[in-house]
This record gives structure tokens, C-alpha cells and sequence, in this order.
């Protein structure tokens, strides 16, 4: 899904017109409801906060100090973070959490969520063009996030820090991740969860804040040596995002053709040598551009991440899924015959079938046809296997669509 700045005739303030925003767009009208709560619920409270609360006079240095250490860091990491943009796609971890979790530990509720909302605006100016709703809701996310921390007794003093913490992190979590779920049909909550190690990251970030708020009221110099370790912290994290995302499909996060073929070559080397068989799905979504031309490519987008969770579920740890472009998808599965394939590629037909994608006029449903291919009947390197599983797809396309084929 492209960010509002791709719009003709937007410039960099036009996008943040509320009437323009892509949330009008999403089919899913609770998701809308839910986006607007969170938003609201972070503008309301900081300016509840604003005027219930007075400003102590001893949080404007801190408060000037962290808005100086957003401007800073998205500076200093602004050419590695361009790379991620160009190159990957889809939500990711950062590091602004340890200035953001460092202003509600220390800060009026209000500023924390002045300083919340500057590191992610400056971030979308300088970086990273986000479509515009995405970016206010994170944002918003944050800030809910930082008035519940804020919350915690301050007494015992360091029972009162963890439990911040870990209300900052849990809360933080579940408001993205509630998002993500819904915006994705039939995305389980694990698979709308980020990986372990990302949560460990994001738990590091907030530690480092807990020493940055610690920094900023006894020992001021400790900031640099904290914007360092963030900095590597951060570059090494990109590093190892590049290696895991270079080889995804942008709208599904399934594998993309090259990777695929990569990936199940290798396995195919592995099973000839432990003698042990494997067989190929090539799947086509029916009718697919009739769902673009009809409602549009938002609500297409929308099925592909539908189709690539129900086959995410459908298949088992080893097997490798890929979307082969298109409306195409394919699969290896491993240690598979011909007999079994054909009988999961009938339950992975019949489980597309059963999607609804909401849209505005009601629900999209869409069918999928499948061509099988096993070892050693249809060949035993990739190519030959593949061009059989092709082969037996256009055979079940002409047989009607919504079918299951192997070749006679």
C-alpha cells in the first residue's frame, strides 16, 4: 500500500490533511474506529494533562534536552534509516524508545507527549514517508503508552521503574498489534506478533531510556555515551533486518521468487541426499483482477495478506511459501508424495474459499486454483517440478477454476 506522498499534486503539509488520509479508504470500519480512539485518547490526555497539571519548572531542561536527542539521532541515522526505506518494506522495531520511555519516566505528561509526537513527526519528515494515518497512530500508540507508565506509584522507586517499563512495553505492544491483526484478515495474533528478538530490542531500548532519564538528573555526560551505543545498537539491528527482509515479498512478507528458489532448491539438495521426496504447489488466486477492477487495489492488497495467512496456516515449519508474483503463490513441501499434496492443497482450496475480506459494499470472498507436482513422477531438480506444478494449474483453470490438478 503506497504512503499518501505518492498522491499528484501533494506536497509535504498537504499530506497532513485529515479529509486526505488513506484511513477513510480501509474497508475495515472498525479498524478506522479503533485507529480514531487511539488518536483521540492520546490528544485528550495530553491536553487534560496540560491543564489539570502544572508544568514544574524543573522538567523544561530534560524536556529540551530529549526533543534535542530525537532531532539528533534521526540526523546522525538519517542515511542508514533511508536505506531501510528503500529497501524494506513493512513495520520494524526502532530505537526511539529510549527517548520516548526516558520523557515519561521524567517529564509532565504533556511534554512526554510533546516529545513522543516531535520524534515521530520529525522522523516522517526527515526519513521516512509513511502514509500519514500510520505515523499519527504509532505516535498515538506511544503516548497512551507513556500516560499508563506514568501512572505506576513512584514508591518503592526501583519496583515503580520496572513496573513502568513493562507497562510502557506490554501496552505498547497490544495497541500495534490489535492494529496489525485487524488490518490483515485471518492473520493470527502470533503472526501479527513481532519476532522474540525484536521484543528483546525493544526491551533493551527501554532499559537504556531508564539509564538516559537516570543520566539527564545526576550525570549529564553519560547522554553521549548512550547516543553511541544507541547508534550501533541501531545500525547493527538494520543489518540484520536487511538479511532477513531483502529476500520477502513487500505486500504479503511471504518469500519472493528469487529467494524462494533459493531457499527450495537448497531443500530439494537436502532431500536427494537423505533420499527423501518433496512436491510443489503453484497456486493461482481466480478472478483476481476482477477483485482489483471492482473495488479496488486496496481492497486486493487486502486479499493477498488474507490468502498469505491461510497459507501460512495451512502448511507446516519446513515447507517453504513464496508468492511468485501476481496473484501466484507457491509452495514446497518437503518429505511430501504426490497423494499427500494433492490432499493438502485441497485443504489449503478449501480454507481460501472460506475468506471475507470487508469492503464498504460487504465482503470479497475468492477462490484459488492449484497445480501439483511430486517427485520423482514430475521431475526431481526445481525447474522441471515447477514447470509441471504450471502445467497442472492451467489444467484446473480450464477445467473451471477452484480445482486441484495434477498432471495425467
Amino acid at each position: 500500500m503506497e504512503g499518501e506522498r505518492t498522491q499528484p499534486g501533494w506536497g509535504p503539509f498537504g499530506v497532513l490533511a485529515i479529509s486526505r488520509w488513506r484511513l477513510w479508504g480501509l474497508p475495515d470500519r472498525f479498524l478506522v474506529g479503533y485507529v480514531l480512539a487511539v488518536d483521540l485518547t492520546a490528544l485528550t490526555g495530553a491536553a487534560v494533562a496540560f491543564h489539570a497539571l502544572p508544568v514544574p519548572a524543573r522538567d523544561w531542561r530534560p524536556f529540551w534536552i530529549l526533543l534535542a536527542c530525537c532531532v539528533v539521532y534521526v540526523e546522525v541515522s538519517r542515511s542508514i534509516e533511508r536505506s531501510r526505506a528503500d529497501f524494506l518494506d513493512g513495520p520494524h522495531i526502532d530505537l526511539n524508545s529510549v527517548w520516548m520511555f526516558a520523557a515519561a519516566l521524567l517529564l509532565h505528561p504533556g511534554l512526554a507527549a510533546v516529545v513522543i509526537a516531535v520524534s515521530f513527526a520529525y522522523r516522517w519528515l526527515r526519513v521516512r514517508h509513511r502514509p500519514v494515518y500510520r505515523q499519527t497512530f504509532s505516535a498515538a500508540a506511544s503516548i497512551v503508552s507513556a500516560f499508563l507508565a506514568n501512572l505506576v506509584p513512584f514508591a518503592p522507586q526501583e519496583f515503580a521503574i520496572f513496573a513502568a517499563a513493562l507497562l510502557y512495553g506490554l501496552s505498547n505492544t497490544a495497541l500495534i498489534t490489535f492494529a496489525v491483526q485487524r488490518s490483515r484478515p485471518g492473520t493470527t495474533l502470533r503472526e501479527a506478533m513481532f519476532s522474540p528478538a525484536d521484543y528483546a530490542l525493544e526491551a533493551s531500548t527501554i532499559a537504556l531510556g531508564v539509564l538516559l532519564a537516570w543520566a539527564l538528573v545526576d550525570w549529564p555526560p553519560v547522554l553521549l555515551l548512550i547516543m553511541g551505543v544507541t547508534l550501533v545498537l541501531h545500525r547493527s539491528t538494520l543489518v540484520q533486518q536487511f538479511r532477513e527482509q531483502a529476500g520477502a515479498d513487500g505486500k504479503t512478507g511471504l518469500l519472493n521468487a528469487a529467494k524462494w528458489a533459493e531457499v527450495a532448491s537448497a531443500e530439494l539438495a537436502r532431500g536427494r541426499r537423505r533420499g527423501v521426496p518433496a512436491s510443489v504447489l503453484m497456486l493461482d488466486l481466480d478472478h483476481f483482477k476482477v477483485i482489483n477492477d471492482r473495488h479496488g487495489h486496496l481492497t486486493g492488497d487486502q486479499v493477498l495478506l488474507a490468502v498469505a495467512a491461510a497459507l501460512r496456516a495451512e502448511v507446516r515449519s519446513a515447507d517453504v511459501l513464496g508468492r511468485f508474483g501476481g496473484e501466484e503463490f507457491v509452495i514446497l513441501l518437503p518429505g511430501t508424495n504426490r497423494f499427500d499434496a494433492v490432499t493438502i492443497a485441497e485443504r489449503i482450496r478449501h480454507r481460501v474459499g472460506q475468506l471475507l475480506v470487508s469492503v464498504p459494499s460487504g465482503e470479497v470472498g475468492v477462490t484459488v486454483s492449484i497445480g501439483v507436482a511430486a517427485q520423482p513422477r514430475d521431475g526431481q531438480a526445481l525447474d522441471p517440478l515447477l514447470a509441471a506444478a504450471d502445467r497442472a494449474l492451467y489444467v484446473a483453470k480450464e477445467a473451471g477454476r477452484d480445482r486441484v490438478r495434477t498432471m495425467p
